[in-house]
């Protein structure tokens, strides 16, 4: 199926959707809606709109329009060079309506909300119908893009994989939480990451960054470097070991997977969410369900310098070596042999709502048949070593312990 079939698919699921039905698969994903009455409401003031026109998950335009509420308006566009970080978080939440409500291409008006944010005030899935000049740049956009997937079928690249896994510092019995930039510099394979709390900017995540490698046994090799790097900066050995999706209330933690050799696309997002995420979801301890949906949104993934893309939807499965290592597995797989797995339980609204809302007897009910498509793809054999244990867990139905040291589980020694 190519990019145009693929966007009159999604665009016939949409308009089987009820409105109700789409504004609820938003308000799950965390994105705010304003509804005709509190539009009314907010008519006198000052009014930012932002009409966002979006192709194969990437803005072709952003147009800015302010409105001081006498009649006056002004409207600007917003070029990704000059105004990026605006640019860049405009362009987030316009791609993240969309993929939630199944789409990879149209247009999102939204308005800022006064709290920092903005709200999604409507969706045209179709905004170049009618409009000759828009119709144009949607067609060249879909054309680059499918040169791109038709190279990548001929070639048949094996994806790079890599990752930037968290953990935190804890002094037990008191549960404190011990900043990880006490021991760690903010570079380097074990680093520190940052959280923004009051306006401030403090570091206290672990996060390891090993090399990235197409074989998971060499990217897993990498990742016991980077956990021994980080035992030798970490002084203090009475401090735990914690990961998962949030081990201490307030503080969640992200398990990164960074991808290059295969190409972004909204199908390659929904195989991860529905082949990854959604299995890992019912084995994650019910405390870690609170990160959602702020954090570990489906389909939530950031374009990298390098030309790939990070995927940003997991939690910390540096839990144990048997999720970490079913995680990579399963992630190289995936990206390898996406285009044959076609299941879409997430598309359901009661699956998706189980996601966000952590209901593992719903999720239970789709494990089997998706396990059984993994299994079945040409490059199964090449990662049924790591994945095998993690279907075996799923099969079990056991959920990881947020609160244990994951150093004993690693074998971890301190200091070594």
């Amino acid at each position: 199926m190519n990019v145009m079939e693929q966007a009159e698919e999604a665009l016939s699921r949409y308009e089987r959707m009820t409105s109700g039905e789409r504004v609820e698969r938003l308000k799950q994903a965390g994105i705010e809606v304003l509804s005709l009455h509190d539009r009314r409401k907010r008519e006198q003031g000052l009014r930012v709109r932002y009409d966002v026109e979006i192709s194969c998950l990437q803005a072709i335009r952003i147009k800015r329009k302010d409105t001081s509420g006498m009649g006056g308006a002004q409207e600007t566009l917003l070029e990704r060079e000059a105004s990026s970080t605006l640019f860049k978080r405009i362009e987030r939440l316009a791609i993240k309506t969309l993929y939630t409500l199944g789409l990879d291409h149209g247009a999102v008006r939204m308005e800022s909300s006064g709290n920092g944010g903005c709200a999604v005030i409507s969706i045209d899935p179709c905004p170049w119908k009618g409009v000759t000049n828009l119709a144009a740049t949607y067609r060249e956009s879909w054309k680059q893009h499918q040169e791109l997937l038709d190279e990548e079928v001929s070639h048949r690249p094996i994806p790079i994989l890599g990752m930037d896994p968290e953990f935190l510092l804890v002094q037990m019995p008191e549960s404190k939480i011990v900043p990880a930039s006490k021991f760690l510099e903010r570079t380097g394979m074990a680093g520190c990451d940052s959280v923004t709390i009051g306006g401030r900017r403090i570091y206290p995540v672990a996060e390891l960054r090993p090399a990235p490698s197409s074989e998971p046994r060499e990217l897993l090799a990498h990742l016991m470097r980077a956990f021994a790097a980080a035992s030798r900066s970490i002084s203090d050995h009475s401090l735990i070991w914690q990961a998962g999706g949030m081990p201490q209330r307030g503080l969640p933690l992200g398990g990164h997977i960074h991808f290059s050799g295969v190409n972004l696309t909204g199908e390659l997002l929904r195989a991860l969410d529905n082949y990854l995420a959604l299995p890992l979801a019912f084995l994650q301890d019910p405390r870690g369900a609170g990160r959602r949906p702020r954090y570990g949104a489906l389909g939530d993934f950031r374009l990298k310098s390098y030309g790939g893309f990070e995927y940003r939807t997991l939690p910390s499965f540096l839990v144990s070596p048997l999720v970490a290592k079913g995680v990579v597995a399963l992630a190289g797989l995936i990206a390898s042999g996406y285009t044959q797995l076609r299941q879409r339980p997430l598309a359901k609204a009661e699956v998706h709502a189980a996601f966000y809302e952590g209901k593992r007897e719903v999720i239970k009910e789709h494990i089997p048949a998706l396990v059984d498509d993994l299994k079945r793809l040409d490059g199964y054999a090449r990662y049924e070593r790591y994945a095998s244990p993690l279907i075996l867990q799923l099969k079990l139905g056991r959920t990881w312990d947020e609160s244990r040291d994951i150093r004993k589980l690693w074998n971890i020694r301190a200091g070594s």
